[in-house]
């Protein structure tokens, strides 16, 4: 049997002085000590314990030669050395309480460099493992006990800021010694001393924007450790705190670490079609036939750099979750508070017991003054169109997640449609807190631009719903492929819904480029009808057809109520008249989805060949035509007084719906209504095609027979439109309350399909947030290393607020 071997690892050797003739080679006192621990040896013998200890917390720790030392130790080495280790990790727990600072420092140093790479190695059984290594199986309970104290105490003390923050960093490593945080044993001691109240007193203390965001990433953590088994302290918290203090500053936090990766994105490729850059770019790229940026001349350069994102401050998006989801005090901060523009520079500074010289690190400055709405909705843009790797992927659908929770509120409304304080305003807008007295909120938000096609540039300020239903297309237009990400097509299906029904309701009309719209929904239409065979048999494909359909009906039946004008809704007719009926009929007969009421038999002059006589294009951009209904102003949208005259003629609604006559969920749809418009259309133009055979039938032309001829189309009442009146009505009582139960299930009845009944996380986000955590546990451990190794180098002069 082959002898195992013990010791430091030789590639490398940490020395004061190299051999060099007849003097020997120099090890430094920290080195020299901990070769002899990982050589299996005792270097305390013979020396008074308490002495060799307290002098050791003394020693300056050499972090790069620990942590390659510990990396280096197979498994089987280190439990080989476990009652060294044993006393290193005892003796340093202690340490964290002694009266001299440089000692705790020291010691918590120790503990981070200890716990993080044993952590890293892959033991047959991890936590019993793990446990027996660092403390053994008898003193496990106390001396972890006595750890989470310690850093309790540090982080809500005076002690100096350099301290707290190591204190901080030994938590985030303790936290994530395990990718599933929920078989993270050592989380359950976290949960038995509650350090809420200490992380946010470091929260506010702290400047620095690196510092004030990890001690977030570790509180949306911990947030999430065993939530559906336990009642989770931290959760707890967040859901009943009302700081305005802290609500201000997380959002501000938030708006920074956005604004920071989305920087990331525009490093890889400039966007901005207003930089100087970008202009010189396009002009020499439409004379030379290529991309002046070098980079952007090979994709596979920009592909590959663009995988790499978002960095892991992008776990910032848990946390954002869980207030967003449980907090509608923060939910008010967070869509109208912003930071002024900093003015001035200065360095980190520390607390009351003294300076950090070499723990500068970049403050809270912010490249414009955006709320915190804003900046995460330019960030998700870019998030969003670069969904590419199976990490990003979970990030994408937590930031559909959040959008959707948002625009589910009603409370939400008066700021992402900036209705005017003197406007009369819809009870169902205003709750206890007042919040229908919301300011203008209409911005200018950069968007992504870096895939093609891209949506028209808006360089005014509009509305966020606007820049919602944007970011929301960016998405569907950029991400469907074979494996498409079923989960996030629904839920950005039933974001547009959401808005789409609370406009109506609330007699909103939105200024925004609604002909995009149609051509995103009816590609994914055709997109989904084309690869019907490979998604057939999930249902999951088979609800997104549903609901995707749905949608479509909706805007057809009731988009003379949500249109700014009637160009808008002409280019909506323009779609379906295009693709015809065959698309929406096939899919339904494909996933097995019911028609109800069936379609009548198509028309004989209704085939084929009819439709390609017309021979219409895509994407048509018709001139406005007059006004038919009453437009607001333009850049912002208008709450009107009461609908106008619609030429829908809407009979009767059944009080019981035949979607709700059986407990089961059926999914039926409803192509009545698009089935009309196609009809009545098509044959006034095939109608218009024979009286003209030598006249060409363009954009223009169809826009005009679908105008003249539109007071005459007559449509139904949709089923959908009950279920939804109910449940906004179940919304206005609920208002100003959580909407779910103490479980976190949601209220809200069964509706059509599951993207109607509301967004509830249990039980149907369970499995997601589960695996979800695994990213974030695996990307706040890498980038607090980042921040720790950048605070190690000479700072740049940060900036800070005025």
């Amino acid at each position: 049997m082959q002898e195992m071997k013990f010791g430091p690892p030789t590639a490398r050797e940490h020395l004061l002085r190299p051999q060099s003739g007849q003097k020997m080679k120099l090890k430094e006192k920290f080195v020299e000590i901990y070769d002899t621990f990982l050589r299996g040896q005792d270097p305390a013998q013979g020396k008074d314990p308490d002495v060799f200890w307290d002098e050791l917390f003394l020693i300056k720790v050499n972090e790069e030669y620990l942590s390659s030392s510990l990396r280096q130790s197979s498994e089987d080495q280190l439990l080989a050395i476990k009652d060294g280790i044993n006393s290193i990790f005892l003796h340093a727990v202690q340490a964290m309480k002694d009266s001299l600072p440089q000692r705790r420092l020291h010691a918590m140093q120790t503990l981070t460099i200890v716990l993080g790479e044993i952590f890293r190695k892959k033991f047959n059984n991890w936590s019993f493992d793990v446990i027996h290594l660092l403390t053994g199986l008898s003193q496990a309970d106390l001396v972890f006990r006595t750890l989470i104290e310690g850093l309790n105490t540090t982080l809500g003390g005076d002690d100096p800021l350099e301290i707290k923050v190591v204190a901080l960093r030994l938590a985030i490593a303790l936290a994530c010694g395990n990718d599933n945080v929920n078989k993270n044993n050592l989380n359950e001691y976290f949960m038995q001393n509650n350090m809420f109240s200490s992380l946010i007193k470091f929260f506010l203390v702290v400047e620095s924007a690196d510092l004030a965001f990890e001690a977030m990433g570790l509180l949306g953590l911990l947030a999430n450790h065993n939530k559906y088994e336990i009642q989770n302290p931290y959760l707890k918290n967040l859901m009943e705190l009302s700081d305005e203090a802290v609500f201000q500053k997380m959002t501000m936090v938030i708006a920074y670490t956005c604004d920071g990766m989305r920087r990331g994105y525009t490093e890889v490729m400039d966007d901005d079609e207003l930089s100087t850059v970008s202009k010189l770019a396009s002009a020499f790229s439409y004379v030379t036939g290529m991309l002046w940026n070098p980079k952007a001349q090979d994709s596979s350069v920009t592909d590959a750099a663009f995988a790499l994102l978002p960095d892991g401050r992008v776990t910032v998006l848990l946390i954002l979750y869980d207030l967003i989801y449980t907090n509608k005090r923060f939910r008010k901060v967070f869509l109208t508070y912003s930071a002024p523009k900093p003015s001035s520079t200065t360095s980190e500074t520390s607390s009351n017991n003294g300076s950090m010289e070499q723990h500068q690190q970049p403050s809270l400055g912010l490249e414009t003054s955006e709320t915190g709405l804003c900046a995460f909705l330019s960030f998700a843009s870019y998030l969003l169109q670069h969904n590419r790797t199976q990490r990003s992927s979970p990030y994408a659908q937590l930031c559909l997640v959040i959008i959707q929770i948002m625009v589910e509120d009603p409370a939400t409304y008066p700021y992402i449609c900036s209705i005017p304080q003197s406007q009369d305003v819809p009870s169902i807008l205003t709750d206890a807190s007042g919040i229908a007295n919301a300011s203008n909120t209409m911005a200018a938000v950069r968007l992504c631009r870096q895939r093609q096609p891209v949506l028209p540039i808006v360089k005014q300020s509009r509305p966020m719903a606007a820049v919602i239903l944007d970011v929301i297309l960016g998405f569907l237009k950029h991400n469907m492929k074979k494996k498409l990400q079923i989960d996030s097509y629904r839920l950005s299906i039933a974001i547009i819904f959401s808005l789409a029904s609370r406009f109506k309701l609330l007699r909103v009309r939105l200024p925004y480029h609604w002909a995009e719209m149609w051509n995103g929904l009816q590609y994914l239409v055709k997109f989904l009808h084309s690869n019907s065979k490979v998604f057939e048999h999930s249902p999951e494909a088979r609800d997104l057809v549903a609901e995707t359909i749905d949608i479509i009906n909706y805007f057809v039946a009731f988009g003379d109520l949500i249109m700014p004008d009637p160009a808008s809704l002409y280019a909506l007719y323009y779609e379906i008249v295009r693709s015809g009926i065959e698309p929406f009929s096939d899919l339904a007969k494909q996933f097995s989805i019911s028609v109800q009421p069936p379609l009548p038999p198509p028309l004989p002059h209704h085939d084929l060949t009819s439709r390609n006589r017309l021979n219409l294009v895509s994407s048509p951009t018709p001139t406005p035509p007059e006004s038919a209904l009453p437009s607001p102003s333009p850049g912002s949208a208008a709450v009107m007084g009461s609908p106008p005259i619609s030429p829908f003629q809407y009979p009767s609604y059944r009080s019981v719906s035949p979607l709700c006559a059986t407990p089961q969920r059926v999914v039926i749809i409803d192509l009545s209504n698009i089935n009309q418009v196609y009809t009545f259309f098509f044959s006034h133009l095939l109608t218009w095609r024979d009286a003209n055979p030598t006249r060409s039938l363009g954009p223009d032309l169809v826009s005009t027979i679908i105008k003249d001829h539109y007071q005459d189309l007559t449509l139904v009442s949709i089923p959908l439109d009950a279920f939804l009146i109910q449940r906004q009505n179940s919304s206005i009582t609920q208002a100003g309350t959580r909407g779910h139960n103490g479980n976190g299930v949601s209220n809200t009845s069964s509706g059509p399909h599951p993207a109607w009944d509301g967004y509830s996380e249990v039980p149907t986000k369970v499995h997601f947030f589960r695996q979800l955590t695994r990213w974030v546990v695996a990307d706040l451990r890498t980038i607090t290393k980042q921040h720790a190794a950048a605070s190690s180098r000479p700072p740049k002069t940060p900036t800070t607020l005025a």
